[in-house]
């Protein structure tokens, strides 16, 4: 795993049962770490009205307040891609919009809650 977010899906949650131990669970989150090279991840417990992410760490300090959501922001981007014809239309905003949105990807983030 060379990306530091991931969509969680069926495959990555098998995944994480046969490649990753269980660590703990706090709030929202439970916490793993990959047998092999010993990275801490973070999984977003199951909520039927939320997209579910698995974010690699980079210390476990405070991992259950690890503010992901540029990581995020970033994961959409790459995921939609950009259209390199049309601008966002949030006012004042000069970036380019998502391909098949009219946004670009933090307003489509952060104002209108786009996740996937």
């Amino acid at each position: 795993m060379t990306d530091r977010i991931y969509y969680t899906d069926q495959k990555l949650l098998e995944l994480i049962k046969t490649e990753f131990d269980f660590v703990d669970d706090k709030g929202w989150f439970e916490l793993y770490q990959h047998k092999q090279d010993k990275t801490f991840w973070r999984l977003d417990k199951w909520d039927k009205y939320q997209t579910q992410f698995f974010v690699r760490l980079e210390t476990i300090d405070n991992w259950e307040s690890f503010d992901d959501s540029e990581l995020r922001v970033e994961l959409l981007k790459k995921t939609k891609g950009i259209d390199l014809k049309r601008k966002c239309i949030w006012n004042n905003c000069e970036n380019l919009s998502l391909q098949g949105l009219v946004y670009c990807e933090k307003h489509a983030y952060f104002e209108m809650g786009i996740r996937k």
